[in-house]
Formats: C-alpha cells, structure tokens, sequence
C-alpha cells in the first residue's frame, strides 16, 4: 500500500513536470513574439526619424492628439504622459528614454 501511494505521487510529480515543461515553453514563444514586435517598432522609429529630420512637425499638434486619442483609455484629461515623451523624443531625433 505505501508503495502504491509512492507510485501515485511519483505520477503527479511527473505529470506536473511536463506541465511545466508546456508552461516554459510557451512562455518562450511569447517571449520570441514580443521580441519581433520589438524589433519591428525600433526600425519604425529609426525610420520616422530620419523622415521627421526631413520635415517640419507641430510638436504641440502632435501631443495634442495624443492627448484626443489616449485621454480616456488612461482616465486623465492630459491624455498618455509616456506616448507624449516619445514623441517629443523622436521628433527631436533622439535616442528614446529608457523610463
């Protein structure tokens, strides 16, 4: 009897690894995906860079509508902080902050 319950538990440990072993890797995947939506945004912006250096943008119309277009998703009047300092940031054509 003791060692059938030993057996049991052995089973649960070993189906929990695998469990696991499904969790890492799909988290890997995710983490890959994320990795690729990263990549892409950072040549986006390398791009619009040297475009905006090419151009003259109304900084102040541009946080403008940043304010319109964020300022119920964030629940405040001034709209995305964070969506405004990056902006400001690629229009000015530097590296963006890291916070």
């Amino acid at each position: 009897m003791f060692f059938d319950e030993i057996k049991d538990i052995e089973k649960t440990v070993n189906g929990l690894r695998d469990d696991l072993l499904k969790i890492r890797d799909g988290v890997d995947g995710h983490y890959d995906q994320l990795d690729d939506i990263a990549a892409h945004i950072i040549a986006l912006e390398a791009i619009l860079v040297e475009v905006l250096k090419k151009s003259d943008v109304d900084s102040e119309a541009v946080k403008a509508w940043i304010v319109e277009a964020t300022k119920s998703s964030t629940g405040d009047d001034e709209g995305s902080v964070k969506a405004k300092i990056i902006a400001e940031s690629l229009i000015k054509g530097e590296a963006l902050p890291k916070n």
